[in-house]
């Protein structure tokens, strides 16, 4: 409960409180181009939560590489 108040206080202060740095006040806001990749990058993590296949495919054999290294033992079974 305690977590719960303290993050909706800081969002608060955070999103809708006054800027106390001059050099974050000078600061604009973003342009055409960096909301674009913004949203690309927003894009890909959607699709990557919403159908994973593809990307688990491409990662397979390296994986499966790993833990055929990983699985080997160097230590003399007695």
């Amino acid at each position: 409960v305690f977590g719960a108040a303290y993050t909706l206080w800081m969002y608060k202060r955070v999103v809708f409180g006054a800027v106390a740095n001059a050099r974050v006040a000078a600061l604009s806001d973003i342009n055409l181009r960096e909301f674009a990749v913004l949203g690309l990058l927003a894009l890909a993590v959607v699709v990557m939560g919403v159908y994973p296949l593809p990307f688990g495919e491409v990662l397979h054999a390296s994986v499966n590489d790993l833990l055929t290294h990983v699985m080997q033992s160097k230590l003399p079974i007695q």
